[in-house]
């Protein structure tokens, strides 16, 4: 195709040359492959969200007449009655006003341009009815001339039209397929070059006419429309089979804990976030390359990871590539009429994806990756040869349902199970093996042992709203614990340490199928139980630890409240900060006195969960420093002593889910043994820890501080990141071996977990520890205060 020639025929009056090369400039990118520059002047279709200074430049003449072409009255009547009241309104007004001055406009025909007529100065003055009528007829002969030129200079420069056939459903008369094929046809009718940019663009200028004109209807506009409408209905539609109100106990039970709402909540700010993200430097996230024939797509469009709206409609793509994957910003992909006959499985992971519309290609099939897509509120298939089971189910139950039916029937295979990794003394990897066995007691080293800590997540969490890209058969309770079951007792790990363990779960199910392997166990749960019912407090979650007996024996145990123990103590200043974010979160902390049985040193187990809201860094700083500053005291009551020295040599393990990345304060609080003035508790009173900084005598280290922390602990849509951790004291121990990733491939089709394979939203944390030597001492220990709940200092 001749770029030049092309343009030449779309330029249009009043369009700027410098808009005109970055088109071309930007066209001949897209189809040669060059370097795209996100940077810069705009090219055509990149359009500001912030700006209409490109709405400004476009032309009066050939492609604003089309904008109102391209919106039938007949479909803007059909979805926006109020916008044809109004137009009808104004156009009365109107007629009134210019019908002197202007001449007919002719009825047009399927496919035919409307006339540019000559600027008003150049039009002749009025003269007697029978001189009028003769101009007229000559113009109405020139209009039909001109007519049927730019018709031909049109059907040059558009893309060969497609045959357009409809998808057959059993039921074409459902709500559901009634959209397909309004919206459709909509879609159809916007095949103009840039339809969208140029829309947007007139309906800027449109906002500030003082005339307020009407603006024309987009196929997201119509969508949107029709989106509302049905949640309006289906929210009737609850109101009215409400039954019973949902017991009060379920918000205790899901206090502080991320629910759907929340997530709900995300969205709406997600694009604020987009932007901040960038510093303010990226300015535009829309891009619309619809009407240029194009063919294929050049590998360096998938680079602008920003894009949130991307229009490749009306051009003669077949082929859509696997990397569009990385545009995990997308909120709307426009593939309408092209020659598409399969997409990509990748796609699936675009998850953002709200409005997806593939009208008029050769789509069969669809992948079950589609799964993933858990925000998609419509996604259009009208015009393709559809697998008939697929097309009647989006026809009878909608674009949710027929997602949720392709999640649901995901088969994944088996990931590779995760490598053992071996270290030499100095905490060097050797060499990655598969051979469990070297980690668990079968490998009979009387100075080592082995242990885990695993958020489980507790089914009252694992909720469908919850986790939207979960099987709801991988959600189901009996499944997850199943599962559970087969990966713990699998590790054969000698201490077992579990966050979100539910109080009834850990009675019923943990206890009686452990004790069967040789292990007993103790529990604690969040503070919000000491409020329910016997039956409540049941379902609320909370700590377990659990110890091979044949390895340790149990001396004693502590539990911790983060809030009573602050109340408790005068140590503690009692802030504003301190009443108004640390006191009404409950966590808590499981401390376990165990003596390994075959050298008689006394390890300490801190089993901890800290609190998940990111807003609320400085509380959880606080926490694990008051959990470090009571170990001190109880260490110093376990050895009978008050030197300093013994109890920094004490043998320490604390580990848990602690909702915190590497940089954190509590990261810096346990690696370095003291943070002060972070941002994490900028601007916030805590007394002594926020004036003098937080300290602690202890010098520990992360068990996966060899390897640089595991790629990632918890695995969600909107957050992937290390958060979990086991901290060990260096002096008195060592480690010698960890339990590796997980298979890279396996997760490259997950947008997140639980799922098939794994019943959590995080993974396991598997060390195998050896007891340096000289640091056991004998059991000589009796211990003088009793186990019970939290201590008040």
């Amino acid at each position: 195709m001749n770029l030049n020639n092309k343009y030449q025929q779309a330029q249009v009056q009043g369009q700027s040359q410098a808009n005109l090369q970055a088109q071309q400039i930007l066209l001949q990118q897209l189809q040669q492959g060059s370097q795209l520059q996100p940077t810069g002047s705009l090219a055509a279709g990149q359009f500001n969200q912030q700006s209409d200074s490109y709405g400004d430049s476009l032309s009066q003449g050939l492609y604003q007449n089309n904008y109102q072409r391209a919106q039938p009255p007949q479909l803007q009547q059909q979805f926006f009655p109020q916008f044809q009241q109004n137009q009808q309104q104004n156009l009365a007004s109107g007629l009134q006003l210019q019908q002197p001055y202007q001449q007919p406009q002719p009825q047009l025909q399927q496919g035919q341009l409307p006339l540019q007529y000559p600027p008003l100065q150049q039009q002749l003055p009025r003269q007697p009815p029978h001189i009028q009528q003769q101009f007229f007829n000559q113009q109405a002969a020139a209009v039909q001339a001109q007519q049927q030129q730019a018709q031909q200079q049109a059907q040059q420069q558009q893309v060969p039209a497609q045959k357009l056939n409809s998808t057959n459903v059993e039921n074409p008369n459902t709500v559901y397929w009634q959209h397909q094929q309004q919206l459709c046809q909509l879609s159809r009718n916007a095949n103009i070059p840039h339809y969208y940019a140029r829309q947007y663009a007139s309906n800027s200028r449109k906002n500030k006419n003082p005339y307020n004109e009407i603006k024309s209807v987009s196929l997201i506009d119509a969508t949107k429309t029709i989106i509302a409408a049905l949640e309006e209905q289906e929210k009737a539609k609850k109101a009215n089979s409400a039954t019973a109100t949902t017991p009060t106990t379920t918000s205790a039970l899901l206090h502080n804990k991320k629910l759907a709402q929340d997530l709900d909540e995300d969205h709406i700010q997600e694009e604020q976030r987009m932007r901040q993200k960038t510093q303010g430097k990226q300015l535009w996230c829309q891009l619309d390359l619809c009407g240029q024939g194009l063919l294929n797509m050049s590998p360096k469009l998938f680079q602008y990871d920003f894009l949130e709206s991307l229009y490749l409609n009306n051009n003669r793509l077949t082929v859509i590539p696997p990397v569009i994957s990385k545009l995990r910003s997308l909120r709307t992909l426009d593939l309408s009429h092209n020659r598409i006959s399969e997409v990509p499985a990748e796609l699936g992971l675009c998850y953002n994806l709200r409005y997806l519309y593939l009208f008029d290609n050769n789509i069969k099939t669809l992948p079950l990756e589609f799964g993933n897509l858990i925000e998609l509120l419509f996604l259009g298939v009208e015009g393709n040869p559809m697998d008939i089971k697929l097309a009647n189910l989006l026809s009878e139950k909608g674009t949710k349902e027929l997602i949720s039916y392709l999640r649901d029937s995901t088969t994944l295979g088996k990931p590779k199970p995760r490598d053992w990794l071996l270290l030499e003394d100095d905490g060097e990897v050797i060499d990655p093996i598969t051979n469990q066995a070297a980690y668990t007691n079968e490998t009979h080293e009387p100075d080592t042992f082995t242990m885990v800590s695993y958020n489980t997540l507790c089914q009252h969490y694992a909720t469908p709203k919850m986790y939207k890209f979960t099987p709801s058969w991988a959600l189901e309770w009996e499944y997850r614990r199943n599962t559970l079951q087969a990966e713990i007792l699998g590790f054969g790990s000698d201490i077992l340490c579990m966050q979100e363990v539910e109080t009834k779960t850990f009675s019923e199910f943990w206890v009686p199928l452990l004790a069967e392997q040789g292990y007993k166990g103790v529990f604690f749960s969040k503070t919000r139980s000491k409020t329910m019912s016997e039956i409540d407090s049941k379902k609320v979650d909370g700590c377990a630890t659990f110890y091979r007996t044949n390895k340790f024996t149990l001396i004693q145990k502590q539990n911790f409240e983060y809030n009573s123990v602050c109340m408790g103590s005068d140590k503690y200043k009692k802030t504003k900060d301190l009443f108004n974010r640390f006191m009404n979160k409950d966590n808590i902390a499981l401390i376990t006195f165990l003596q390994h049985t075959s050298t008689g040193e006394k390890i300490a187990v801190a089993n901890t969960h800290l609190h998940w809201d990111p807003a609320y860094n400085d509380v959880k700083a606080l926490q694990v420093g008051i959990l470090l500053e009571e170990m001190q005291g109880i260490l110093k009551k376990y050895h009978h002593t008050n030197s300093i020295e013994e109890v920094k040599n004490a043998s320490l393990i604390v580990c848990g889910d602690f909702n915190s990345q590497i940089g954190s304060a509590v990261h810096q609080l346990f690696s370095t043994g003291a943070v002060s003035k972070h941002e994490d508790l900028e601007g916030r009173d805590y007394g002594k820890f926020t004036d003098e900084g937080f300290r602690h005598p202890f010098k520990m280290k992360s068990a996966y501080d060899s390897i640089g922390e595991l790629p990632f602990t918890n695995f969600t849509p909107g957050f992937t990141d290390a958060i979990d951790y086991i901290w060990y004291t260096t002096p008195t121990l060592q480690v010698k071996g960890l339990l590796g990733k997980v298979d890279e491939e396996y997760t490259s089709h997950l947008i997140g977990i639980p799922s098939a394979h794994f019943p959590s939203d995080h993974i396991p944390l598997v060390t195998k520890f050896q007891i340096k030597k000289g640091s056991a001492k004998k059991p000589d220990f009796k211990p003088d205060f009793k186990s019970g709940p939290s201590r008040k200092t």
